[in-house]
């Protein structure tokens, strides 16, 4: 049975202010564990028997206060080392088990100064990106909003579940890079999603001061590419709509509220997240015709959107206060059963680069399916974008109510095929050659 007493150093550091030493004494007299305390105690107060100072009345005032703290940090360092001990196999207990026992009690700030020096792990930077996020304002002026944040607790996710706790910001370099996007394919996950990850991955880093960044090479852009591909992603075209429209729904409320939220968005262009805002507060008047004037949630862009006849009757419908967004998951079940009941049975392959069961490396996956199927919140403003751009609207123009800075994001969301397009041209010529 170990036993553990204090007794004061020998050796005295300065008057009657010699250092403690912390013993812990086995069973076995012949081995006795030796540990500095870090706490001084004063010769003449201190009482072997009792294992702490002695406090007479005519004590120096001066001084009582420091040697009572004494006698509770060592009454404490008891309890914690004999509790330490009891859990802790005799192999196991040595004078480097001992110290960092005392140095965890009696001084964490010298921990959490290593700590603190240490090289920062890529999971460390993302947790305290997470927790900083709702208080720290981006570069656009505004806190990162709740869907975006969602994306970097996924990426802690991938990396605790990879295993990449001993990853610091240096060494998340072309290797590394190169065994995330590994994992990421070999557990299902689809290009667009893997560069979605990557893409928040370098926002933690750049995130940093550059003295802890400096010579990382996940950020290096040619070195490790987030690349996002094209994929075959389907439209509603102007009929369709208009089958959605007609479909008789009163006895399915739920439906048929989802339906005219669906609509509302097909001819508005705006994404699920600012579907809230298509209401009479953010309607302005302009040059006498009624348009909605908001700023985009995603990107903080101000747009105004005309508000096009096939939406009035809708709006008139709900008082111009159209129903409150449910989730977004719960909507695109939804909408799949109001475009099945429209009959939008057309087969559409969407293709996108991902693992395949049992294959080893990512390769090109084709799905098909009905078109009902593959209808989401997000192939409205998709349906939107094409319709205008069939109508032959400029693009700028269109672009102006999207939202869409680029022309190159932009043209993801045209979903025309190539014998449409040169139809588009032909009618085009035709209309102007004299």
């Amino acid at each position: 049975m170990a036993s553990l007493r204090f007794e004061l150093s020998v050796k005295k550091n300065s008057g009657d202010r010699p250092e403690f030493q912390a013993v812990l004494r086995f069973g076995n007299p012949q081995r006795k564990i030796r540990c500095r305390t870090g706490l001084y105690g004063f010769s003449e107060y201190w009482n072997n028997d009792a294992q702490e100072h002695k406090i007479p009345k005519t004590i120096n005032p001066l001084i009582k206060p420091e040697v009572v703290e004494v006698n509770k940090k060592l009454g404490l360092l008891k309890v914690e080392i004999d509790a330490a001990a009891d859990n802790t196999p005799n192999n196991e207990i040595s004078r480097a088990w001992l110290a960092e026992i005392v140095e965890d009690l009696l001084h964490p700030t010298k921990k959490e100064k290593a700590q603190q020096d240490a090289p920062k792990t890529l999971i460390q930077a993302v947790e305290d990106f997470i927790a900083a996020a709702p208080t720290t304002i981006r570069h656009k002026g505004k806190p990162i909003c709740a869907a975006r944040l969602n994306h970097y607790k996924q990426v802690l996710k991938n990396l605790q579940d990879m295993g990449a706790d001993g990853v610091t910001i240096e060494r998340a370099d072309k290797a590394f890079y190169d065994s995330f996007v590994r994992y990421m394919f070999a557990n299902g996950y689809k290009q667009n999603t893997i560069a979605t990850r990557v893409k928040c991955i370098k926002s933690v880093i750049n995130s940093l001061p550059m003295a802890e960044r400096v010579n990382c090479e996940f950020v290096e852009p040619k070195k490790c590419a987030a690349v996002m591909e094209d994929i075959d992603n389907c439209y509603l075209d102007e009929n369709e709509l208009q089958a959605l429209a007609g479909l008789d729904l009163a006895e399915n409320p739920h439906l048929d509220r989802v339906r005219d939220q669906f609509l509302l968005l097909a001819w508005t262009g705006c994404r699920y997240s600012d579907l809230g805002k298509l209401t009479r507060k953010y309607i302005v008047n302009e040059d006498g015709y009624d348009c909605f004037k908001l700023e985009q949630q995603k990107t903080g862009a101000k747009v105004v959107i005309p508000i096009l006849p096939p939406i009035v009757p809708i709006l008139e419908k709900y008082d111009y206060q159209p129903p409150r967004p449910i989730s977004n998951q719960r909507f695109n079940d939804y909408i799949k059963i109001v475009a099945k009941m429209a009959g939008l049975d057309d087969e559409v392959a969407v293709s996108h680069t991902q693992q395949q069961k049992g294959e080893f490396v990512p390769g090109r996956v084709e799905t098909r399916k009905a078109k009902w199927q593959a209808v989401t919140a997000h192939s409205a403003r998709r349906s939107f974008a094409t319709n205008m751009y069939k109508r032959q609207f400029p693009t700028l123009a269109i672009m102006a109510i999207t939202g869409h800075k680029t022309e190159k994001s932009f043209l993801t969301y045209i979903k025309v095929s190539e014998s449409e397009n040169a139809m588009m041209v032909l009618r085009q010529f035709k209309s102007q050659w004299k």
